[in-house]
């Protein structure tokens, strides 16, 4: 039986012949995207034409639109927008927002289905980001038959279409599991992490203290969702009976000196999601 990947090559080489070739896309040097397909151009992506609001308008057919803003409706100039062609294989449109955060691209005329996506680069105390946006529509969507997609940067929340993870950062830790002081066992789930913004959030945005009860994330222990910032962290321990002890802090690439608290900014992680990793010990 074939695997999946197989399958969908079989499929794209199939097609591939039908067309008299496979889909490339190139710049035409004026920031516009050209899509070509057997005899020639089959698309122009641009990125938004007139500069209006392009999800205020109602779906077109073979035209794929939206707008991209921040959690506080400003537009956003440079998202990366990647339109995904599900039938042929690495066959995508690539598009950039404009100044007005608005993009839009005539689609190929093949019957074909595609998924969007868009993600975004912010540089943030000397480091550079890169955030997937939220889709204000998952769904996929006939290229022949058009589709409207926006998106949104959110700092929080679930993502719709990745199974448990979300928007916002993970804060991992390592706790020793014996207590130096009566050899008693140590559970991370005691733990709480109490997370206090220095200056602003990575949006520009004022943040508010957080504190969560530590959690078995699949990474490791340690609490997540919490929106990119710079941060001064401190941590408690409660133990089987009820008292509450603080932590000792460090940073676990540091290697440094424990102490009462640790200010930390997040650190890139795979292509789109961002930690800050430390070490806790109890007062020994």
């Amino acid at each position: 039986m074939f695997g999946t990947a197989m399958r969908r090559g079989l499929v794209t080489a199939v097609v591939a012949t039908v067309l008299g070739g496979s889909l490339t896309a190139c710049n035409d040097g004026d920031g516009a995207n050209e899509v070509f397909g057997g005899g020639g151009p089959q698309a122009t992506a641009s990125g938004g034409g007139g500069g209006g609001d392009s999800s205020s308008g109602e779906v077109e057919a073979g035209v794929v639109k939206g707008r991209v803003t921040d959690s506080a409706g400003n537009p956003i100039k440079g998202a990366e927008i990647v339109v995904d062609n599900q039938l042929l294989y690495d066959s995508n449109l690539v598009l950039v927002t404009d100044a007005k955060g608005n993009y839009r691209a005539e689609m190929p005329g093949i019957a074909a289905t595609y998924n969007v996506t868009a993600s975004f680069e912010k540089t943030y105390n000397n480091t550079t980001y890169t955030f997937r946006l939220a889709p204000d529509n998952p769904e996929m969507f006939v290229g022949q038959e058009g589709a409207v997609r926006d998106f949104t940067w959110k700092l929080t929340g679930e993502q719709p279409d990745a199974s448990d993870s979300f928007y916002g950062g993970s804060v991992l830790f390592n706790l020793s599991p014996i207590n130096p002081v009566d050899d008693s066992y140590v559970d991370s789930a005691g733990v709480k992490l109490t997370l206090t913004p220095v200056g602003p959030l990575v949006d520009g945005s004022t943040g508010k203290s957080v504190t969560k009860s530590a959690e078995n994330t699949g990474d490791g222990w340690g609490v997540r969702d919490i929106p990119v910032g710079r941060y001064k962290i401190t941590a408690t321990f409660t133990g089987e009976s009820g008292r509450t002890q603080p932590l000792r802090v460090r940073l676990r690439e540091d290697g440094g000196p424990y102490a009462a608290d640790v200010t930390a900014d997040f650190e890139p992680y795979l292509t789109d999601h961002q930690r800050i990793e430390l070490e806790l010990a109890l007062q020994s």
